[in-house]
Order: C-alpha cells, then sequence, then structure tokens
C-alpha cells in the first residue's frame, strides 16, 4: 500500500511539474500569416468565394515578387548600417538603387491591377488595398504588443 501511495504522489506531481512548464515560444509561420492575411481581406474588402479564389493566387505572387525586390533593397541599405565609411558616390548609388527597386515595386503592383481587374472589380481593388494597409498596422500593433509584454516580464 505504501508502494502504492509513493507512486500516486510521484505521478502526481509529476504531472503538476509538466502542467507549470511555461509554454514553448510560437514560431512564426509564412502559411499562417498568410492564410490570416486572406481572411482578413476578404472579410473587410467584402470578396465573394469566387472572387476570392481568382484573385488570391495572383495576390501572394505579387507578394513574394515584391519581397524578393525588398531583398535585395535590404541588402543594399545594410552597406549603410552605423559605423560603415561610405564614399559620397557610394551613398548617391544606394540612395538610387533603392529608389529604383521601389520604383519597380511599383510597376510590378500597377501591372497585376491589370490582372485583378479580370476577376475583382476596381471598387474592391480599392477595398483590398485598404484591408492590406489595415491588416499590416495591425500585425505590427499586434507584435509591438508582444514585445512590450517580452520587456514587460522580464523586469
Amino acid at each position: 500500500m505504501k508502494k502504492f501511495l509513493l507512486i500516486l504522489v510521484l505521478v502526481c506531481c509529476s504531472a503538476t511539474i509538466a502542467v507549470a512548464q511555461p509554454p514553448q515560444k510560437k514560431v512564426f509561420s509564412h502559411e499562417e500569416y498568410c492564410n490570416k492575411q486572406k481572411e482578413f481581406i476578404t472579410k473587410h474588402a467584402r470578396l465573394t468565394p469566387e472572387e476570392a479564389e481568382g484573385f488570391f493566387p495572383m495576390f501572394f505572387e505579387l507578394q513574394k515578387k515584391k519581397w524578393e525586390i525588398n531583398k535585395n533593397a535590404r541588402k543594399m541599405a545594410r552597406k549603410n548600417e552605423p559605423g560603415t565609411k561610405l564614399t559620397a558616390e557610394e551613398y548617391g548609388k544606394l540612395v538610387n538603387e533603392i529608389a529604383d527597386a521601389k520604383i519597380e515595386i511599383a510597376k510590378l503592383e500597377k501591372s497585376y491591377i491589370e490582372k485583378y481587374l479580370k476577376v475583382i472589380p476596381a471598387s474592391k481593388i480599392l477595398d483590398v488595398q485598404r484591408a492590406e494597409d489595415r491588416f499590416q498596422r495591425e500585425m505590427i500593433k499586434k507584435m509591438a504588443r508582444g514585445q512590450q509584454q517580452k520587456t514587460g516580464n522580464n523586469n
């Protein structure tokens, strides 16, 4: 009987310790982010299921292309990290390369508007753009709140 009670106490203690472990840090999932973005935009731009089905493959294709252009622009911008000494000519080249990346993205977005118009009306394209901006702002706020909670817990 004593052995049984001892085993029961050990099992209960082990269960308590397991439950008391802090939750594992959630890893950023690009797929989850895209799904939330799609859901948010669909709702706020009032896309029908048919419109969403035709629109989002193009939308995410554009996002991927913009990501690649921005990746290269970020790579160029790293040349200007604090402590880096560049010549006036190098600064000029860097500024122009970053501006060129922004122009390339704008041209790409314009070309996709033509594609979007084949599946959704222009009014909904504007709604999608507004929803996309709003989604980005809300995600940034959530991330900032998460950072504040982390730093608040460390004090």
